[in-house]
């Protein structure tokens, strides 16, 4: 993934300060032009994309890296993705930058001396988003953006910036950076937050699959701590025949609307598709992904040309194997709810059973199919479309789960 900080590409709006001879100008600045994406500053508020390196020139020692030819100077927040560029700064100038912006963020200052002449800066402040709001914005709308620049103590530019504020259902793929389209930034990370190994529903499905399964030879859901293949295969398959006796249906409902810059998919969240009993290809995976996570397994989210699907391991350290599912044929079975087996004669229960793990294999079959015809893609990662997208790597680099915001019935 390119560290999205040192992008030259400059999104700049129609907006510009007025020019006064060789005092600066000042244009607006977004990652991800006029379309800010709640998700993706939600599930990466965390995450440094640079490591123990500095990258902003405020903050740089004598250990880190000089400028690159044609790298835009930096200052504020190195993880930053929305601020100011300006030209014509002089040694000695004091710049503050001020932000604000329509209830999803609050007031965001940045100040600091310029110790060299620059033709162009770009200043990020860091930026106190509200969180609560950017979880709570379920439809794309507009929203007002005010920034105001000093130079010296004088009102160089004051901007007043009507952005997008995409749903948070929209998550961003990638991100493009030039007007042909040809230089992109894989940001699709941000998946990961969508699976949401913590949500409080997750307990009662596991039980309905416990009590569905046990006959099976299923005591409880352990991982890999039993070190065995066929274990994890039976945990796997009593989480598909209680997703399946739940009513999951495949949906292919995932509009959005489209950015300019930005290449997005619409998914689901957890609570939508519990209560709708609906599924579109990421949203059953992301399903899929949460259980499983939540059990202990690892898990990643498959990208191929305009689907998705999920991919678990065995938990073998030495050379574990991964298995593919096609998420999409969840609703290939008319199952009776856990509640009802009880009620089911055993020939009826057997019945079910056989259908159920027939379309399970019949999914694992079609996940791996679709691997293999993406396989040299897979292994050459020059694809922005065809990717493994690790749950536990995303965790491990901050992502952070997309918090539920509505309690979900377990029967």
């Amino acid at each position: 993934m390119r560290l999205f900080c040192l992008i030259n590409f400059l999104f700049l709006s129609n907006f510009s300060c007025a020019s006064r001879g060789d005092e600066p100008e000042v244009s607006f600045y977004s990652y991800t032009g006029n379309d800010l994406f709640p998700s993706f500053l939600i599930a990466t508020a965390s995450v440094d994309w640079n490591g123990d390196e500095q990258i902003a020139e405020d903050k740089k020692g004598d250990e880190d890296g000089e400028l690159e030819e044609g790298e835009i100077p930096l200052f504020g927040d190195e993880n930053g993705s929305i601020g100011v560029e300006i030209t014509d700064i002089v040694d000695g100038s004091v710049v503050r930058v001020e932000m604000e912006g329509d209830g999803f963020l609050n007031e965001s200052v940045w100040e600091g001396e310029l110790g060299d002449d620059y033709e162009l800066i770009r200043v990020l402040p860091k930026a106190l988003w509200n969180y609560k709001s950017l979880r709570a914005c379920t439809q794309q709308k507009p929203a007002n953006l005010k920034i105001r620049v000093y130079v010296d103590d004088e009102e160089v530019a004051e901007i007043n910036e009507t952005i997008q504020l995409k749903a948070v259902s929209d998550c961003p793929f990638y991100v493009i950076l030039d007007d042909e389209g040809s230089s992109l930034d894989d940001i699709s990370i941000t998946f990961a937050a969508y699976v949401n190994e913590n949500h409080p529903w997750i307990d009662g499905l596991l039980k309905e699959a416990l009590d569905a399964t046990k006959e099976l030879g299923l005591t409880g859901f352990t991982g890999y701590q039993m070190g065995s293949q066929d274990e994890v295969m039976l945990q796997v398959f009593a989480v598909w025949n209680a997703l399946q006796r739940r009513g999951i249906q495949y949906s292919d409902i995932s509009t959005n609307i489209p950015s300019k810059r930005v290449f997005s998919q619409a998914v689901r969240m957890l609570d939508e598709s519990i209560q709708a009993s609906q599924a579109n290809c990421v949203d059953g995976s992301v399903l899929m992904a949460s259980i499983l996570r939540k059990i202990g397994m690892d898990v990643d989210l498959v990208m191929v040309p305009g689907h998705c699907l999920l991919a678990f391991t065995d938990g073998d350290k030495e050379n574990p194997t991964r298995f593919f599912l096609e998420t999409t044929m969840l609703g290939n079975s008319d199952l009776q709810p856990v509640s009802k087996l009880l009620e089911l004669p055993e020939s009826t229960k057997k019945g079910e059973f056989k259908a159920s793990y027939e379309t399970f294999a019949a999914a694992l079959e079609a996940g791996l199919e679709h691997y293999n015809n993406n396989e040299e893609a897979f292994l050459s990662q020059e694809d922005p479309n065809v990717q493994l997208i690790s749950i536990s790597a995303a965790r491990e680099m901050g992502i952070i789960p997309l918090s539920a915001t509505s309690s979900v019935p377990n029967h």
